[in-house]
């Protein structure tokens, strides 16, 4: 069963989508801190009044992390000079980090324009705390090696940094970032550094799309049609009925104005959960669905179709070549000796023979050929489009290369018979029987040979 899922974006489409945004965040990055050099840091990187300050060392960190996130969207090697940035902006949001929690003043906050930094609450040119922690495990999920071992981990650090987006936005929505006496950690974040934030952290879920989330959100079932009809209401409408609800007065008290927003962001993510959990017990069903199917309708052990595929596709293509008189062949196959082989090396040894000669026999095979395994030893192969010359010739390759495997206990052959179909072969049964007497023609004759029908028989040198 493939392990790719189907998605309604392109993978093309997803592939570009990390280095636009991280191109689109370094170039704003850039300019906040071409405008803060140019009018001074106290206004430079403001985007509105009573909205904080874009201060330096954030857009710094952000500009690293766009960076990052544009070289990881590249082919290996440019992908790896992602690391440099990456890890700049990680040393910075720790350094923050630990400047909040120890009360420790490091000299971050006077590491670009150290004379135009103004006093003001919470520290001098600091980043916000929540800022501080969203560049840590932003850089930590883009650092981080993209192999399925730690995807889990990746996931884990993004979803966060999409959590404390978000907060700080509902921040800014709710006008916690214009009153000092909010909680620091929660407001005091510049608006846009939130937009970056969440936009880089949707970008780089966008870098590992068969990853959860992303493969359940974007995938063709049910479960991405329900995500993408509940997710965007469910996260958009509790902030924007508080703040509807809640009137002019909420900026009146940072209390009132905190607890809102509070409540805004546990409803978004309670509800995005309740959705992505449910969505996620719609994709587990639909695996499992899928793979009774898969197994309905293939042999477990060697992976191709089994007897009940291989009776529906012969009928059809039997019809469709009888309705618009079309070639089609069909060839029957025995592994000479397999009783003996089993008896000599064991079961397990005999399981192995099967799938080798399965691979064998799917390779050789073309995309519009059915292979199935329709007994013990025997396979058979529907070829549509195909006359008994073109048939002859792949049995014969197949014949050679079961003969020419080496991963086995001792050399091996098979015996193949052909039948093509013709104005006398009035059913598909009709067609295999032809093939099958054919295939006792290549036994009677020695074995390790290819017979087809009951007139003809090509004979090739024993290996």
């Amino acid at each position: 069963m493939p392990n790719r899922r189907t998605l309604v974006v392109s993978r093309r489409a997803l592939a570009a989508l990390p280095l636009l945004t991280g191109l689109a965040v370094l170039a704003a990055a850039t300019g906040a801190l071409a405008l803060g050099w140019a009018r001074g840091l106290a206004r430079g990187g403001q985007l509105l009044p009573q909205v904080p300050v874009l201060r330096p060392n954030t857009a710094l960190a952000l500009g690293c992390l766009g960076a990052a996130l544009a070289l990881s969207g590249l082919h290996p090697p440019l992908r790896r000079l992602r690391f440099l940035p990456a890890a700049l902006a990680g040393l910075i949001g720790l350094g923050t980090v630990a400047e909040y929690a120890f009360s420790w003043d490091l000299g971050i906050d006077r590491l670009l324009l150290p004379g135009s930094i103004s006093n003001e609450f919470p520290s001098a040119g600091r980043p916000a705390l929540m800022t501080a922690v969203g560049l840590v495990l932003l850089a930590a999920a883009i650092l981080l090696p993209q192999v399925v071992a730690v995807r889990r981990l990746r996931t884990a650090c993004v979803l966060g940094v999409l959590l404390i987006a978000w907060t700080l936005l509902n921040g800014c929505l709710f006008g916690i970032s214009s009153a000092p006496g909010a909680a620091s950690a929660f407001g005091w974040a510049a608006l846009h550094s939130a937009a970056a934030l969440l936009l880089l952290a949707t970008a780089t879920l966008a870098t590992e799309p068969d990853s959860w989330p992303v493969s359940t959100v974007l995938g063709t079932g049910v479960a991405g049609v329900v995500c993408r009809w509940l997710l965007p209401a469910a996260v958009a409408a509790p902030p924007l009925l508080g703040w509807l609800l809640s009137g002019p007065s909420i900026y009146a008290s940072p209390e009132t104005a905190l607890h809102w927003a509070l409540y805004s962001v546990g409803s978004s993510a309670g509800s995005a959960g309740l959705i992505l959990t449910l969505a996620r017990r719609i994709d587990l069903i639909d695996e499992e669905r899928t793979a009774a199917t898969f197994l309905s309708r293939h042999d477990s052990l060697t992976g191709l179709p089994n007897r009940r595929a291989f009776d529906a596709f012969l009928h059809e293509a039997f019809t469709l070549a009888q309705r618009y008189h079309r070639p089609l062949s069909l060839l029957s196959i025995d592994v000479d000796h397999f009783k003996a082989y089993n008896d000599t090396f064991g079961h397990p040894a005999g399981d192995e023979v099967l799938r080798a000669i399965a691979r064998v026999f799917a390779a050789v095979a073309r995309e519009t050929d059915l292979v199935a395994r329709v007994g013990g030893e025997e396979f058979a192969v529907v070829m549509p489009e195909t006359d008994a010359t073109g048939a002859h010739a792949l049995a014969e390759r197949m014949r050679v290369e079961v003969a020419g495997l080496r991963a086995v206990a001792r050399p091996l052959t098979v015996s193949i018979g052909v039948a093509t179909l013709s104005p006398k072969t009035l059913t598909a049964a009709a067609l295999w029987r032809r093939s099958d007497r054919a295939l006792y023609s290549a036994k009677r004759a020695g074995r390790n040979r290819v017979a087809v029908d009951r007139v003809r028989v090509f004979s090739s040198p024993a290996t």
